[in-house]
């Protein structure tokens, strides 16, 4: 029976045995307050609210569960059946190969059938189906026996004591709609546009390898200004690209995991996906942690990620190579160079570029096969609470406003959850084994409140490795028992770019994670933080965005992310160069002043410059210095502001923002939407009119809990301090951590 029409509580209230007793006196009032929606209007309500609250009933018309919009009988379902039916949605909604039919699998049993011919309807109609599943029945009249075979009914009645009952008792299923909502950069076009140029980069590789020389030239200012793009920058630019456009997609297919495994038959175990990390786990091993959790969208996404964002711009950069011309002997062609293609880098690059096509085939098959379960984006604090307040989900949460993530594990983890109907749902039908109880019990998980790479543990290493870069480069460049390294290892520098710019990221994603949660630190925040979800903003549009709401921190370090990018490219174009001959200014046919450098020969001035003209140098070396010079201000600023814990653990799951918002007297407002969009959302929280602030409030159980809720709250949260301990001495909190 669905949730909402049980008459009797539900399996989800977490309700002591002790307390059993107390909890069934109510109220003297002649009605019951949890069939009525919003808050309590007086302090008689209110009283009877904190004693529901208390004992583990929602109010307010939360955790009203689902009514079915139709009923329809099976054999109905069975007359109705398309013959290759099609789950709804077009391109519009993301291109999905789920064609579930009875006739493709034959091998079904009678209640799968059932299911999936439910589950069709139900996404057809775009409603809550009920289905009364009813037996088939013979009548047996028609058929014809041996006349001479005689039964003693008696005697069979007195063998087996009393007779059963051979009428079919019909069932009930409900189906309940699945959306199929997802972002452009996870839809078949974008992820099959990003195969085609894998490819394309892939050929244009082997065709610059097969080519042979590129260019040929005695000094690089002999090149059009053209040319010179093409070979200097466009190749690096590409790759750089590439690669941004990578993250664009793997920063969503993390975002949205959990969804997609709530969205499964039977839902998910907690640790598969409302208390699952992907946004805070090291790049580096965050594939093998998805690969354990058999999240493959993930691993599949993240792989092709790291390998387009660091290998394909360091091997190309590697790959290209300045050589002396195989006919400078001839004296015509005196001092002579070219550009050619190292044939094994280029061979590597061509493997890579190859293999992330196919990671990236395996990808959109993967999301092209199982639904989202999404109706919109899930954005912020307010699109968690949207999808929390149908079923009875917040009382697994009683007690963990301010629990560590260990202890969060621990409870939550003999629980299944699905998404129905565009909700978050405990999921019951599936028991547990214990194996699967204590199957992630070995893992790690970070008890630090702060994320590590917003803490000084981390912060002062990155920005020494920072300082280090900037001094390291005109050391390289200018000194000449260094220079050699720019021609024996010309990816050196490109490779220590492409290190601060995954560093940077981290530290660009923590920020972007806890700044809403900053600023509701804060107090009396605007309706809109609780929409803000920087996380969800893509590469470069960040930055203006948070410009343009005035949070200058976040928007700086997301210009950080675009200048570590243009860093890389200014790094690559250090291969191959000596800065020395640059020093006392323009190259000439007489060479720079000899007491400085030895003596050259006419002509070879700008030979030896490497692939570098004058200009293009200084402007790659200024710029170069000028960015990582900004990094490390900025980083500076980051830990002088951001360096202190604020938050009683890390807001990096849904259970984690689910635990500081389940006794919110604010979800009462966020009853029945659960089907809006985020600018929906937006229009009706700026129509309540309230303020919002993260710290401690009396829930609706009348207890003090640590959390987000609208204002007044009782006080701050600071770091270490409990105030239930000021206000109850009394009690002891321990078992609330």
């Amino acid at each position: 029976m669905p949730m909402g029409l049980a008459t009797h509580k539900t399996a989800y209230s977490s309700v002591d045995e002790e307390d059993a007793e107390n909890a069934t006196i109510l109220s003297p009032m002649a009605f019951d307050v949890s069939s009525f929606t919003g808050p309590p209007q007086n302090e008689e309500q209110l009283r009877v609210v904190n004693r529901q609250e208390a004992a583990g009933i929602l109010t307010g018309g939360l955790g009203a569960g689902w009514k079915p919009d139709t009923t329809i009988k099976s054999t109905d379902l069975y007359a109705n059946a398309p013959i290759t039916p099609k789950t709804p949605g077009g391109l519009t909604r993301g291109m999905s190969f789920r064609s579930p039919s009875f006739r493709r699998n034959p091998g079904l049993t009678r209640k799968q059938t059932v299911r999936e011919l439910g589950q069709i309807e139900a996404n057809k109609r775009g409603e809550i189906i009920e289905v009364i599943v009813e037996e088939p029945t013979f009548d047996i009249s028609s058929f014809a026996g041996d006349s001479s075979a005689s039964v003693n009914f008696d005697q069979i009645e007195g063998q087996t004591g009393t007779r059963k009952n051979t009428i079919p008792v019909a069932t009930v299923e409900v189906f309940y709609p699945q959306d199929n909502w997802k972002p452009f950069s996870m839809r078949w076009p974008y992820i099959t546009a990003l195969i085609v140029v894998s490819i394309v980069l892939a050929g244009a590789q082997e065709y610059l390898l097969r080519k042979g020389a590129i260019y040929h030239f005695t000094s690089p200012s002999e090149l059009s200004t053209w040319s010179y793009f093409t070979f200097k920058y466009l190749p690096t630019l590409v790759a750089v690209s590439f690669g941004v456009l990578w993250q664009v997609t793997d920063f969503e297919v993390k975002r949205l995991e959990a969804y997609y495994q709530l969205s499964r038959q039977g839902g998910a175990l907690a640790a598969e996906s409302i208390n699952v990390d992907y946004i805070t786990f090291f790049n580096f091993l965050r594939p093998i942690r998805a690969l354990q959790f058999k999240h493959y969208a993930v691993a599949v996404s993240s792989l092709a990620t790291l390998m387009a964002v660091s290998l394909v711009p360091t091997v190309q950069a590697a790959s290209i190579e300045l050589k002396k011309s195989r006919r400078s002997e001839d004296p015509q062609y005196k001092d002579e160079q070219e550009i050619v293609i190292n044939a094994i880098l280029s061979r590597i690059l061509s493997g890579v570029l190859i293999f992330i096509a196919g990671l990236g085939s395996f990808l959109v098959w993967q999301l092209g096969t199982r639904p989202s379960g999404l109706v919109a984006d899930v954005k912020g604090i307010a699109g968690i609470a949207a999808m929390a307040n149908r079923s009875h989900i917040l009382m697994d949460f009683k007690n963990m406003d301010t629990a560590t993530p260990e202890l969060i594990h621990q409870t939550l983890k003999s629980h299944r959850y699905s998404l129905r109907n565009s909700s978050l749902a405990p999921e019951d039908k599936v028991p547990l084994t214990q194996e699967e109880k204590d199957k992630y019990d070995q893992r790690t998980r970070q008890a630090n409140p702060h994320p590590l790479m917003l803490r000084l543990v981390a912060g002062i290493p990155f920005i020494i490795g920072m300082f280090l870069f900037m001094v390291a480069v005109p050391i390289i460049l200018f000194i000449k028992f260094a220079n050699p390294l720019t021609t024996k290892a010309p990816w050196f520098l490109t490779a220590l770019a492409v290190c601060i710019k995954l560093a940077w990221g981290t530290l660009e994603t923590d920020v972007r994670m806890i700044e809403p949660f900053y600023i509701l630190s804060k107090r009396h925040a605007s309706p809109k933080v609780l929409t803000l979800d920087y996380t969800a903003m893509a590469f470069g549009w960040m930055p203006i965005r948070a410009f343009a709401n005035g949070h200058f921190l976040v928007a700086l370090v997301g210009l950080g992310s675009v200048f570590a990018e243009i860093l890389t490219i200014c790094s690559t174009s250090f291969a191959n160069v000596s800065g020395a001959r640059f020093v006392n200014g323009r190259p000439g046919p007489g060479g720079p002043d000899p007491n400085s450098h030895p003596p050259r020969s006419q002509g070879s001035s700008e030979s030896d410059s490497g692939e570098e003209t004058f200009l293009s140098f200084w402007l790659s070396f200024g710029l170069a210095i000028f960015i990582i010079s900004f990094l490390c201000l900025v980083a500076t600023l980051v830990y002088s502001r951001r360096r202190h814990p604020f938050l009683p653990r890390q807001p990096n799951t849904i259970a984690s923002i689910l635990a500081f918002i389940h006794q919110s007297k604010m979800l009462y407002d966020f009853v029945g939407t659960e089907k809006m969009n985020n600018d929906e959302m937006v229009r009706k929280l700026a129509r309540v009119g309230k303020t919002y602030g993260l710290g401690w409030f009396i829930g609706r159980d009348g207890e003090m809990h640590c959390g987000v809720d609208e204002e007044e709250l009782v006080s701050d949260y600071k770091h270490g301090d409990d105030a239930r301990k000021a206000s109850q001495p009394w009690r002891d909190f321990n078992e609330f951590y």
